[in-house]
């Protein structure tokens, strides 16, 4: 039985596909680029992407505060975040928001490390139900001009949108905040979000991953508030790499000992199964744990024009991918029928020629498992599933040490 998947683009308003489309018209509105610099475009953005990876190290922190590089970035990563985003925000529960959905009350969210507003322009492209909400953002990053140059972006974005939809809607209310994680905010909130914002703090750290892990929930749990009958929510995005995916299940170890509980992708709130250690066997029933925690989609329906200047810049992209926790205040999740478990699929297919059948790694509350497409199911990476829960558990997967079930 297929429930849902996470990238699933007919999820995403139409309106939303369409100003994803042209946004690289929206950027050359804001930032007047002359033809030389349209140019050199390409040239930039692959010098930026080798700073981001291969000279990351040594990258001084505060890049975003170079025109240059501000331009480049929001032209081709800020776009390619935002593909990402809108098609998994698009995707998530209807209780993924909850906390910021207060009907007629005000809410308040913060955007740590918030750059050029990626995550903010996100959530609203893809989830229009918000977007006559009353919702305060407090963005917060190291770049004034980032932040300047992402207000700008929202406010085209939501002008377009408005236009597109003749919807009755009023854009959030933007509060910039220039400094890092630790700044000051004058209100607590109900939400609080950031995207690819640890793998680059881990990244200039030196103390052990779980150590931070620990140090920086509870520096986000300190922004939320705490009163009884509030239920804030936390939501963590990170690139879809092992050492992010490695932050990002000890951050939801770290999140679920002070009881804030995943709502997405993890369909069980016990051990993660997918932690990405890298360590021998283990005498769970997690198996290895050696398998880490990523989703991702073909770059098929992405924007032409993007995919062109992926291209062009010798950056092409045929799969986007990305790890996430979004845990909620004492969030207990919907349980599974009677005999039956649900699974999250974490992987594309791979081939098991000497049964001539495809599988799928997979999470749940079994934990770690190799799932068999004995009936053709072909899920999509990411789906959650429900499957009858198997009797026999020793059926092990010699490679990963997973639990094999069949689909």
């Amino acid at each position: 039985m297929k429930h849902n998947s996470l990238f699933n683009i007919r999820s995403v308003p139409q309106e939303s596909i369409e100003i994803l489309s042209h946004f690289d018209e929206i950027v050359s509105d804001i930032r007047h680029l002359s033809g030389k610099q349209k140019l050199q475009l390409s040239g930039t953005i692959k010098k930026l992407s080798h700073e981001l990876t291969d000279t990351r190290s040594s990258r001084r922190i505060g890049y975003m505060n170079s025109a240059e590089f501000i331009s480049a970035y929001i032209s081709y990563f800020m776009w390619w975040n935002l593909v990402r985003l809108v098609r998994l925000f698009a995707n998530l529960p209807a209780e993924a928001f909850s906390s910021l959905d207060k009907g007629e009350n005000p809410a308040v969210a913060i955007d740590v490390g918030s750059g050029p507003l990626t995550i903010p322009v996100a959530l609203w492209l893809a989830r229009p139900e918000l977007r006559n909400r009353k919702i305060t953002w407090y963005c917060m990053d190291l770049s004034q001009s980032a932040l300047s140059t992402g207000e700008e972006i929202y406010l085209s974005v939501v002008a377009k949108t408005i236009a597109l939809t003749k919807q009755n809607a009023e854009a959030w209310n933007i509060i910039r905040v220039k400094g890092p994680l630790g700044t000051s905010i004058k209100e607590k909130a109900d939400f609080i979000t950031s995207g690819n914002v640890f793998n680059e703090i881990i990244q200039h750290n030196d103390m052990p991953t779980d150590y931070l892990a620990k140090k920086y929930s509870a520096e986000i749990i300190s922004y939320l508030k705490n009163q009884e009958g509030e239920f804030p929510s936390v939501l963590m995005i990170e690139p879809g790499d092992p050492h992010s995916a490695r932050f990002i299940s000890l951050f939801r170890d770290a999140l679920i000992r002070k009881d804030y509980y995943p709502v997405s992708p993890c369909p069980h709130s016990l051990s993660c199964p997918m932690a990405g250690r890298t360590g021998g066997k283990t005498t769970s029933r997690s198996g290895t744990n050696s398998k880490w925690c990523n989703f991702a989609f073909s770059t098929e329906a992405a924007p032409k024009a993007l995919l062109k200047l992926s291209e062009k810049a010798g950056l092409p992209k045929e799969r986007a991918g990305l790890s996430f926790i979004l845990s909620r205040k004492n969030f207990s999740s919907s349980e599974a029928e009677s005999g039956k478990t649900f699974i999250r699929i974490a992987s594309d297919f791979i081939r098991l020629p000497e049964i001539k059948r495809s599988a799928y790694y997979a999470c749940s509350g079994l934990g770690l498992l190799l799932a068999v497409d004995e009936h053709h199911v072909q899920p999509e990476n990411g789906e959650l599933l429900e499957i009858k829960t198997p009797e026999d558990l020793s059926s092990r997967d010699k490679k990963s040490g997973g639990i094999i079930v069949k689909l």
